[in-house]
């Protein structure tokens, strides 16, 4: 059975709209579950892996001038994207601190889908990237 132009068309048009729905659903949430995951920063000889929880919770590996520091805190997301980490977090190099010298910074999404956590000074600070796959 052939389809007719028409329901081509009108079942192409159906599957944008599907397809568009799925990836707003995701581009636009910005909880604790959608950004929790795992962050590495390389920069300079510097290397960072964050590890941020849904609970709330972080761990920080950061190696530099070969000794390996480790940190665990919390962190907080407000606003829609902005990010604060508690006292434990351990600075970067290039990171600029708040007034109450916690560490913050910015989710930001390429194409939508895939989560960046760049720290302050916005928009050019330190940039983590999330690791796809384990």
């Amino acid at each position: 059975m052939k389809m007719t132009r028409s329901a081509r068309v009108g079942c192409g048009i159906l599957l944008f709209i599907a397809l568009f729905v799925i990836w707003y659903s995701v581009a636009s949430t910005y909880d604790y579950s959608a950004l929790a995951g795992t962050y590495v920063f390389h920069k300079n000889g510097e290397s960072c892996t964050l590890h941020l929880g849904s609970d709330q919770t972080f761990v920080q590996e950061l190696s530099r001038s070969g000794g390996i520091q480790r940190a665990q805190g919390h962190w907080h997301s407000y606003g829609e994207s902005h990010v604060s980490f508690s006292d434990e977090f351990l600075k970067v190099s290039g990171e600029e601190m708040n007034a109450a010298g916690q560490a913050h910074g910015e989710f930001d999404k390429w194409l939508g889908m895939f989560p960046t956590l760049v720290l302050a000074p916005l928009p050019d600070g330190p940039t983590f990237r999330k690791k796809l796959f384990r």
